[in-house]
């Protein structure tokens, strides 16, 4: 994985864009027939479950492949983030329904961004930075130091600050608190406590970080998808704020569960779980 990463930080930095994500389809493709098998298996059967007999196995397999064509674009994009700026990031990044989050923050005490692994997650968060949020994110924290590294800095380099998972509540309450804006991925669990969803009509399980810390600090929810549209900009579809109460836990989980399956189903190709999200499929 060290090498790969690698192998597309360097087209960042010595190719052009075009060029550069050519370079990238052939390396995912390499990686799709022979690396990442048992991840290829994973995100068919994730598809099986949320489009059933709506598309045949042919098209799913092809909607797999894309998957893994887009997310090392995506990978390849995130060495080049550090050249998105308040000057050029329309060129790249288009806000849509933004009213919704500025709605939000203008409750005061922060926002929550429940975001996914779809499209480009981290140019979303890098929009919301260059229109003039305080944005951290919530992150795994990755095994391997020079990975790490990486995407600290060009996270850094757009304004974006770092939590890491696992670690106290106490920087991110503080954060929240001085009106931050907290984008966490929620579509896979990487929490010890999780709270269980229905997507797709299957029990899965999300990160209950999100909703316990909205619901303690009484904090707008935002749910949020970066999307690259046709015209090859990255859309960030921001939905209507909603707040939960330290009771409201489940039905607040539910209803992010809800919309985010409104865009796997419309963006299949741009949704990045390659492991499996329900125990049966």
């Amino acid at each position: 994985m060290n090498f790969i990463f690698f192998l597309i930080q360097i087209l960042g930095y010595f190719l052009p864009k075009r060029i550069a994500e050519l370079v990238t389809h052939g390396i995912a493709r390499f990686c799709y027939y022979f690396i990442y098998k048992k991840s290829r298996e994973n995100h068919l059967l994730n598809l099986k479950v949320a489009f059933g007999d709506e598309i045949s196995d042919t098209e799913l397999k092809k909607i797999t492949k894309k998957a893994i064509y887009n997310l090392a674009v995506a990978l390849y994009e995130h060495t080049i983030m550090g050249r998105l700026n308040k000057r050029n990031y329309t060129k790249y990044l288009k806000g849509e329904m933004m009213e919704n989050l500025f709605n939000a923050h203008r409750e005061g005490n922060g926002v929550i961004i429940l975001s996914a692994h779809t499209g480009n997650y981290e140019w979303g968060a890098a929009l919301m930075s260059l229109t003039g949020f305080s944005v951290s994110s919530m992150s795994l924290e990755y095994r391997s130091e020079y990975i790490k590294n990486i995407y600290e800095i060009n996270r850094k380099k757009v304004g974006i600050n770092v939590f890491y998972v696992r670690k106290s509540f106490a920087s991110p309450i503080r954060f929240l608190k001085d009106g931050g804006v907290l984008a966490i991925a929620c579509d896979r669990n990487f929490d010890e406590v999780p709270v269980s969803v229905k997507l797709f009509n299957r029990e899965t399980e999300i990160p209950k970080g999100a909703f316990f810390l909205a619901s303690r600090l009484n904090i707008p929810l935002v749910p949020a998808f970066s999307l690259k549209e046709k015209d090859g900009l990255y859309h960030v579809y921001f939905e209507k704020g909603y707040k939960i109460t330290k009771g409201e836990i489940q039905p607040g989980a539910n209803k992010y569960a809800s919309i985010l399956a409104k865009y796997i189903k419309k963006y299949p190709e741009q949704w990045y779980v390659f492991d499996r999200i329900w125990k049966e499929s």
